[in-house]
């Protein structure tokens, strides 16, 4: 208790310093020590605890604002993007994607407490709206070459094998002729394969890389082309049912 009493007289004495090194700073810088007190009256009122836990939390309330504003007008812009995906989901399957996709925009976000899922309307497409997206599919399907994608494929993916069979059978015979070449001292010979076998390692890397590169953009082809053949079918569908109303 004397220890603590003790510690409390310390502080009490080292904030009464600091407050009038404070004052007399105020007042040089006012030219007046009347003019200081009023600065410094000022800020006792303005840094309170309370008054800076308030600003505090105003601050932070704009901040949560500002990002749901920010999440909303995501989720409605991908939302818009994704048309004709969701117009042919069933409610279920709608609200399920509408949910991911807000989901994955306020996933490393703080939004206020509560918040809710924007709603969003999608609106049954119109038989212009239909024509229009029938010709792009088509065009977008006329631009693949399915056939040619799917030899791109099969040639890398064989590729793959064939270059590395090939340097490594030249590595080894390199690396065979030179244990029995005389004309290097044993340490250059050491250095001479070390060299071989990273140079041919480096080789079949940025083979492999560019190899699968190839394959991943042409079955990313491929999967657009699917996706867009099987949506030309439901959009030929809805146009067909729309028409028979008429």
């Amino acid at each position: 208790m004397i220890k603590q009493n003790e510690t409390i007289k310390e502080l009490k004495d080292r904030l009464c310093a600091l407050e009038a090194i404070c004052k007399d700073l105020l007042a040089s810088a006012y030219n007046s020590a009347a003019q200081g007190q009023i600065k410094f009256d000022d800020y006792r009122i303005k840094y309170t605890q309370a008054a800076v836990e308030q600003r505090e939390a105003e601050a932070k309330a704009k901040q949560l604002r500002v990002n749901l504003n920010t999440a909303k007008t995501d989720f409605r812009d991908i939302a818009k993007s994704k048309y004709w995906s969701l117009v042919f989901m069933t409610e279920k399957q709608r609200e399920q994607e509408l949910d991911e996709i807000w989901s994955t925009i306020t996933g490393d976000i703080e939004l206020p407490e509560d918040t809710k899922r924007p709603q969003h309307v999608v609106n049954e497409p119109t038989e212009e709206q239909l024509i229009g997206r029938r010709s792009e599919l088509r065009n977008s399907i006329d631009r693949v070459n399915g056939v040619q994608l799917t030899q791109t494929i099969n040639h890398c993916e064989q590729s793959l094998k064939d270059y590395v069979k090939r340097v490594e059978t030249a590595r080894d015979k390199h690396i065979a002729g030179l244990k029995f070449n005389h004309s290097y001292t044993e340490n250059e010979r050491q250095e001479l394969i070390a060299s071989k076998k990273a140079d041919a390692e480096i080789s079949i890397s940025s083979h492999t890389q560019e190899m699968k590169r190839q394959i991943d953009s042409a079955k990313g082809c491929l999967s657009r082309l699917e996706a867009d053949k099987a949506e030309l079918k439901k959009v030929n569908k809805a146009l067909g049912k729309l028409l028979e109303k008429q």
